[in-house]
């Protein structure tokens, strides 16, 4: 069986490498990156560390790696068994072209083997967003086929991978959390999965990508509310107990809107935030808040980790408190070190907060959710960029 991974970086190695590996696939990667690419090509494999009770070490071996337009690449997806990404929601739409030509090499060469292409991705239905744009690529015909033999499931993963050191004697290696979560959408899969014992299939894809996308405010929050007291480490914020209190709070708001929006047990969720928690306390993993904390203009997206759990609350009356305290945090961020950061204070200095809300967080100003976040950030004490 052969399994093609495009993105090579921890997550690809750490996660889907490790999983498919060891449900028996041969794995070929695919990056962009030629020093990542010849580093494969010359070790042909790597080790995984799991952090767990006891830590153990998992050799993953004859590996190999392309680079997109070697046309090795190509002939590697027109064999492979099953298709991932882990390339990160802002690249995910970059690699449509390739997994175009991909389904095209299929098509003219009529394999008819099902596959599926499943985006491994931090955001919600990642492998729709990457259909909508692969299909664009296509003919008429090549759509036919891809309906047919290829499947774009969307899936929730989690998992948090670091390398190993700088000075590693292979710098391919990694090491992990021992928690792992792969859960995807049974009816949009092609092919057979059942020997990936770690993935999980469901009817209901949307209940828990949005549970994970609700969790991962408490995520942000322990780094941006870290950030601010000077912490390197989201274990160490996660220790401090005023940050830990806020966080659990505002868990609680995105566990109550998630249990009346699916009907789910609250204790079904308190236990997975329970999880989580312990994940993120766990000071083995070292996880830098200045990595958790990166990208905030698109973690106060829409759709994201904090105004779509704010607006779901809104939705079955509970009031967001605490899931305010988070965007509060969010918008306060102010790292040197982060494109985002910089540009996210540069618009609220030039355009002000109402711009920031509608245009980056896409609220309307009629909304309740504008006018909660106003109000908070207006009554807030930090200091704010003065709007031109």
């Amino acid at each position: 069986m052969n399994a093609l991974v495009i993105g090579g970086g921890k997550i690809g190695r750490g996660f889907i490498g490790q999983v498919l590996y060891e449900a028996g696939y041969q794995l070929t990667f695919v990056d962009v990156s030629e020093p990542l690419i010849r580093q494969i090509n010359d070790f042909k494999q790597y080790t995984v560390v799991v952090l767990g009770a006891s830590q153990k070490e998992i050799l993953i071996e004859r590996i190999r790696g392309h680079l997109p337009h070697d046309p090795a690449s190509i002939q590697a997806f027109s064999q492979a068994d099953i298709v991932t990404t882990a390339v990160g929601p802002a690249v995910l739409p970059k690699t449509a072209d390739f997994i175009a030509q991909g389904i095209k090499r299929r098509y003219a060469e009529r394999i008819t083997k099902p596959v599926s292409i499943i985006a491994c991705e931090n955001m919600a239905f990642g492998s729709s967003v990457l259909f909508q744009e692969v299909k664009k690529k296509l003919s008429e015909n090549e759509l036919e086929f891809c309906d047919r033999y290829i499947g774009f499931p969307d899936a929730e993963v989690s998992r948090m991978v670091l390398p190993i050191s700088e000075d590693a004697d292979n710098p391919l290696g990694v090491k992990v959390e021992q928690y792992m979560e792969w859960i995807v959408d049974r009816e949009k899969v092609k092919g057979d999965l059942s020997k990936i014992r770690e993935i999980k299939l469901t009817n209901r894809p949307e209940a828990y990508i949005k549970r994970k996308m609700y969790t991962l405010s408490g995520h942000a929050m322990l780094a941006y509310l870290g950030f601010e007291k000077g912490y390197r480490y989201v274990f160490e914020a996660a220790y401090d107990e005023e940050i830990f209190q806020t966080v659990f709070m505002a868990l609680t708001e995105c566990g109550e809107a998630w249990c009346a929006e699916y009907g789910m047990s609250r204790e079904e969720y308190a236990l997975y935030v329970a999880t989580m928690l312990r994940r993120f306390s766990d000071p083995r993993l070292e996880d830098p808040i200045s990595r958790v904390a990166q990208e905030p203009l698109r973690k106060l997206g829409a759709n994201e980790r904090f105004i779509g759990p704010a607006c779901n609350c809104l939705e079955h009356n509970i009031e967001p408190v605490f899931i305010i305290k988070g965007i509060l945090s969010a918008l306060f961020y102010r790292n040197p070190a982060d494109q985002q950061s910089i540009m996210l204070q540069r618009m609220l200095e030039e355009d002000g907060i109402e711009e920031v809300l509608q245009k980056t967080c896409g609220l309307d100003r009629s909304a309740r959710l504008y006018q909660l976040v106003l109000k908070a950030f207006r009554a807030d004490n930090r200091i704010k960029p003065a709007a031109r």
